[in-house]
């Protein structure tokens, strides 16, 4: 072997062993994070679908029971009830504080200027307050004969006989509405991020071109927004599936699980009925419901954004 084909192989063995050093490194640098999922959330999930697949006896033993604790699940009246109220909550909720946080996001960014910290800060406020609070409050305001809705609607000549979160016919309806006024304020930070990233030259461009107003807003601001949109979307519907503490603290799901969610009825099943079985089944359910919603969300809206907000080929 001549003295050039050596160096050659040399160099060739040495960049091959760079090659695996730099993986390794890269190995360890994801090393910690990958213990993290695997612990926290790969294993427990496990760990429940397992669960599910059994079923306990008088004695405290588990006995395999495949997927009945699924039929069961799903051949109960309650469960389809949730259901309609997850559907109700997610069609309702999403595209009301889209809107409604769209439109003060582009009042305060456009027409505020000395008090614009001051909206953003009392739109907000409900976001970072505690559930707990939220729901005292919200509880005396549907209070009847006193609360601050009669108030109001005695001008109209109403009078509630019972709070709308005691009314079967109402109570989904009473919480969808809280849950509106808790996090308008994150759709609106989120519009204002967007907002804030938008590039002059197109609105002066568009300004020229004679856009103005509501047409400047419609047709180029909220386009450009649709990364913040899509966004919110996917945020929206994981945020509805995780529905829990207002619903928990307001109505336990009552009156009759009028106003039963996912949370409250996994919480029920496990913890007041003592079926950990059923409740892992329904926990399994709820998470398949939200990998398929994410993925068709991710395949209709994409997902691949950059850091600025725009989207990649």
């Amino acid at each position: 072997m001549s003295a050039q084909a050596m160096r050659a192989e040399a160099a060739a063995a040495a960049a091959k062993r760079r090659s695996a050093s730099r993986a390794s490194t890269l190995y360890l640098f994801a090393l910690p994070a990958t213990l993290l999922f695997v612990v926290f959330i790969a294993y427990p999930i496990m760990w429940v679908a397992g669960q599910s697949l059994y079923t306990g006896t008088a004695d405290g033993r588990a006995v395999f029971a495949g997927f009945a604790n699924y039929t069961t699940i799903l051949s109960d009246p309650t469960f389809w009830t949730v259901v309609r109220n997850m559907v109700l909550w997610g069609v309702i909720t999403i595209p009301v504080q889209m809107l409604i946080g769209g439109l003060l996001a582009y009042f305060i960014e456009r027409h505020t200027h000395a008090l614009r910290g001051f909206f953003r800060t009392m739109f907000f406020l409900p976001v970072v307050t505690s559930v707990s609070v939220i729901s005292l409050v919200w509880v005396q305001i549907y209070a009847p004969y006193y609360g601050i809705a009669q108030e109001y609607l005695k001008h109209v000549g109403i009078v509630m006989m019972t709070s709308p979160i005691g009314d079967p016919k109402t109570a989904i309806y009473a919480l969808i509405i809280v849950n509106i006024w808790q996090w308008t304020g994150f759709s609106m930070l989120m519009y204002i991020a967007g907002i804030a990233n938008l590039p002059s030259e197109v609105l002066d461009a568009a300004r020229i071109d004679g856009a103005r107003g509501w047409r400047l807003a419609v047709h180029i601001i909220v386009p450009m927004l649709s990364p913040a949109t899509k966004s919110l979307l996917l945020l929206g519907v994981i945020g509805t599936l995780q529905t829990f503490p207002i619903v928990h603290l307001m109505t336990g799901g009552g009156p009759n699980r009028a106003s039963e969610v996912f949370g409250t009825f996994i919480f029920k099943q496990s913890f007041v009925l003592g079926d950990t079985a059923s409740g892992a089944a329904l926990s399994v359910i709820v998470l398949v419901i939200a990998l398929v919603l994410s993925l068709v969300q991710i395949a209709l809206l994409g997902a691949r954004l950059s850091p600025a907000g725009k989207e990649q080929p």
